[in-house]
């Protein structure tokens, strides 16, 4: 179980173009990637990526490297 500060929060980013486990993964491995992500579930049956950050988080980053991946990925509404 992950330990996390008061600054901790958990954001949803619509995810398009996963299509399977596979594509979770990386997405996950590259939301992962982003300083501050501290945690990233996804689910290709929701196009859905839940992100437990700590701190500041650029939402920017997070949707960039969702792209640099090979996916899309628009913030919450």
């Amino acid at each position: 179980m992950a330990l996390f500060g008061k600054d901790k929060k958990t954001t949803e980013l619509a995810v398009t173009g996963m299509t399977c486990g596979h594509c979770e993964m990386r997405v996950k491995m590259a939301l992962e990637k982003v300083p501050g992500v501290k945690e990233a579930k996804t689910d290709h049956t929701k196009d859905r990526a839940t992100v437990t950050t700590q701190g500041d988080v650029d939402m920017d980053a997070m949707v960039q490297a969702v792209k640099d991946a090979g996916y899309e990925a628009h913030p919450p509404i």
